[in-house]
């Protein structure tokens, strides 16, 4: 029987339609991911410079990486660009799976298992194509989105090693329309520079201030970072100092992967500097260190648009040759001939916002590539708001209709165009160390048509203003000062107390604290995030101001991934923080297991057969859905002779059989479930399948086919998965009423 389900499986198989919905991704390196002719190895992975890079990050999965995350499409979609040793003959049946999990301490906690070659449902889409030199770009759905926060992913490639990239994969909980929240940021050196107190406009109570003052100021903006509600940031530039790119870089990497929100970054003339040995820098020479070879090994991709609602351009103001970037002594703005060929080829899309390292406008940074910059950007309908940092300030420039953006370049503002610069997060600048928070709102018009874009990007003092806390006419702030909020989460585990500042909990401790600190002069949104282990009545706050937002269980159920969400009161009365007579506001948010004795399982309706050969939709849903948070569907597949196995292939209360059911002739399937507050478990159904074909071609034993099939109940025992169960003490049907009858069909689940 299994040869003949598989010929069949693959005779389905080679029938199936790709679904794209659209790429995760508008563009990569100046290639639109979805015709990646031009696409070259070169792009990701420069080999220019004569000194090796050791231990570098970015190997076989050259995107998504850190610099340039995954999931940001309106849709589910997830795009992998990889590279392989050697050039094969490749096909999607290679790809043995896509994982999403996040790495600890304690190990890999795993959500998502995503097969390819097997997952065939009216909602997926997968492929595989060849774009470049041993070099392949795979498409794949992904069925949920998980909550708020940063996803490492694994890619294994039957007969190669487990490619890994971390905190490359987040899920924003973005709806359309909604204002799109972010961070600009730039300058995240930690290498111990003392500040003066003007530049540190904070009480000097940030953490670690007395062994690291300037780790300490970056670390607590972090921190704040990941307890907001943006649904991203944007790093500008001047990620290292240039001076040690081994280090430095390493470093940062290190920093970032303590985001919980997705890190969009752009390289500064002090990330891409060269060094040549001997001084032989003539225009045939490879420089011995490039910071930009580090860049593209530690960060990734450089000149890139990604759609989040609207669609946000990020360029490499930087493009000019290793030479002109060996002094220190910048030239100033530069893109290549084939950034503005990308960029004047889709000159279709509205962009909300441009971001580079370099301003395009000005005395200083003008260019001849700036100012072809500005005709691209003037002959958008709504000019996008233009963010930089490399002049490490505060500052708005804006013009006014038909005026001249460059003093004689020709090119005029047709609408009010903006231009910010933003102060740096640490090292020196002309004024305190902060960073931008961002609102991008859609405005329509009462015919419901696209206006305009309605920006905020200054924390005090209203758009288009300059401001300054000691400027007594012009008082406010554009930057959010950093050091002055921060969530540092603590736990006791096997080997003794715990701290972070970046995420709570590590799966061990069943109690974990968050002391959230906040110094600003205003109310602030919260958002706590606990990986806590599995607990029998899920957790509890014992905090009324905050509550449980989301939450998802490991695929083993072993851990669950909490989302806890509040509001904290300001802690400086407005005027005194200008005047720098700060005070503070400190709430605790503690979260431990619950003692209820209600546990909420899925009530399930589903049909007690289904004939493949009838034209029907049969539909599966969840009539008490909304007491999940996360509902993950599964089925079991055999394939060839391997042992049967569980994929997750959906999500969400309700799903469509019939797709799943003619590619597979599955009759098992799973639930997957969490609660809000971290009540998990799993169930199975059966499903009777028919397939009455009688043109001979596919002419099994009903009874082979049927043999050793309980089409009630079964457990876990009846099949082996990758996906492994344990007891969340709802086994008991007398206890949790785990027994759900669809009306007039008979059938039930069983709980596992």
């Amino acid at each position: 029987m299994t040869k003949r389900f598989s010929v069949i499986f693959l005779m389905f198989l080679s029938f199936l339609t790709l679904q794209v919905y659209g790429e995760s991704m508008l563009s990569i390196n100046r290639t639109t991911t979805k015709y990646m002719t031009n696409f070259t190895p070169e792009d990701y992975q420069q080999t220019m410079q004569t000194a090796g890079i050791s231990d570098y990050p970015i190997n076989g999965i050259l995107y998504p990486v850190i610099g340039f995350p995954s999931m940001v499409a309106d849709n589910t979609s997830l795009s992998v660009i990889f590279r392989l040793e050697h050039d094969v003959h490749f096909s999607v049946y290679e790809v043995e799976y896509v994982k999403i999990f996040r790495n600890d301490e304690n190990g890999r906690s795993e959500f998502l298992t995503l097969h390819p070659a097997y997952t065939h449902y009216e909602n997926f889409y997968q492929y595989v194509d060849r774009i470049g030199p041993d070099t392949w770009i795979l498409g794949i759905s992904v069925p949920l989105k998980l909550p708020e926060a940063g996803y490492d992913i694994a890619l294994k490639i039957r007969g190669e090693k487990e490619m890994i990239s971390r905190n490359a994969v987040f899920f924003p909980q973005y709806k359309y329309r909604d204002p799109a929240k972010f961070i600009v940021f730039s300058s995240p050196q930690t290498d111990g520079n003392d500040q003066s107190e003007d530049l540190n406009f904070n009480s000097g109570e940030y953490p670690r201030q007395n062994g690291d003052p300037q780790k300490g100021i970056v670390d607590a903006a972090f921190s704040q970072f990941n307890a907001g509600s943006s649904h991203f940031a944007v790093m500008l530039g001047d990620a290292v100092d240039g001076i040690d790119f081994q280090n430095e870089y390493s470093d940062f990497y290190d920093l970032a992967l303590n985001l919980e929100i997705p890190m969009f970054a752009v390289p500064g003339d002090r990330d891409v500097l060269t060094r040549f040995s001997g001084g032989n820098n003539g225009a045939g020479s490879l420089p011995e260190l490039d910071g930009f070879e580090y860049w593209t090994k530690f960060i990734g991709p450089t000149n890139n648009a990604f759609r989040l609602g609207n669609i946000y351009l990020l360029l490499d103001t930087n493009e000019g040759t290793a030479q002109k970037r060996a002094s220190e002594e910048t030239s100033g703005f530069e893109l290549k001939p084939e950034s503005l060929e990308w960029l004047e080829n889709d000159s279709n899309y509205e962009y909300a916002a441009v971001f580079g390292h370099f301003t395009p406008t000005g005395e200083t940074h003008s260019s001849e590539t700036g100012t072809e910059l500005l005709k691209i950007l003037t002959e958008k309908n709504y000019p996008p708001v233009y963010f930089s940092a490399h002049d490490r300030q505060d500052s708005v420039s804006v013009f006014d209709p038909g005026s001249e953006l460059v003093e004689n370049s020709g090119i005029f503002a047709n609408q009010k165009m903006e231009f910010v610069s933003t102060a740096p997060l640490s090292g020196s600048g002309k004024g305190y160390l902060g960073f931008r928070k961002v609102e991008v709102l859609s405005v329509e018009n009462s015919n419901a048509e696209f206006l305009y874009n309605d920006v905020s990007y200054n924390y005090t003092c209203g758009r288009y203003k300059n401001c300054q806390p000691d400027d007594p006419e012009k008082r406010g702030m554009q930057s959010v000062p950093a050091g002055n909020m921060w969530v540092k989460y603590s736990w006791e585990s096997e080997s003794g107390e715990k701290e972070s500042l970046f995420s709570g909990g590590d799966g061990s401790s069943e109690s974990v604290t968050a002391e959230i600190v906040n110094w600003l002069p205003t109310d602030e949104e919260v958002t706590l995030r606990f990986i806590m282990p599995a607990a029998k009545y899920g957790y509890k706050l014992d905090n009324a101001n905050f509550t449980f937002a989301d939450a998802v269980a490991s695929s083993d159920l072993s851990t669950v991934f909490l989302t806890v969400k509040g509001k904290i009161p300001a802690g400086s009365a407005l005027d005194d923080f200008y005047n720098k007579n700060f005070t503070k506001f400190t709430d605790y948010v503690t979260i431990s297991p619950s003692n209820a004795r209600e546990i909420p399982t899925p009530l399930v309706d589903f049909p007690e057969k289904i004939d493949v050969a009838e034209m029907m939709v049969h539909n599966v849903w969840v009539r008490n859905a909304f007491k999940f948070s996360s509902l993950i569907w599964q089925v079991q597949i055999q394939y060839m002779n391997s042992d049967p196995q569980i994929f997750d292939f959906a999500g969400g209360e309700e799903i469509e059989l019939d797709d799943i059911v003619q590619k597979t002739f599955s009759h098992n399937y799973y639930l997957r479930y969490t609660t809000p507050d971290g009540i998990s478990g799993k169930l199975g159904f059966t499903i009777e399948i028919e397939a009455n074909y009688d043109n001979g071609c596919c002419d099994w034993d009903d009874d082979e086919y049927d043999q050793g099939t309980d089409t009630g109940h079964y457990s876990d025992e009846d099949s082996t998965s990758d996906t492994d169960s344990v007891d969340n003490g709802s086994d008991s049907e007398e206890e949790s009423g785990s027994s759900h009858k669809k009306s007039s069909s008979g059938c039930s689940l069983q709980f596992l």
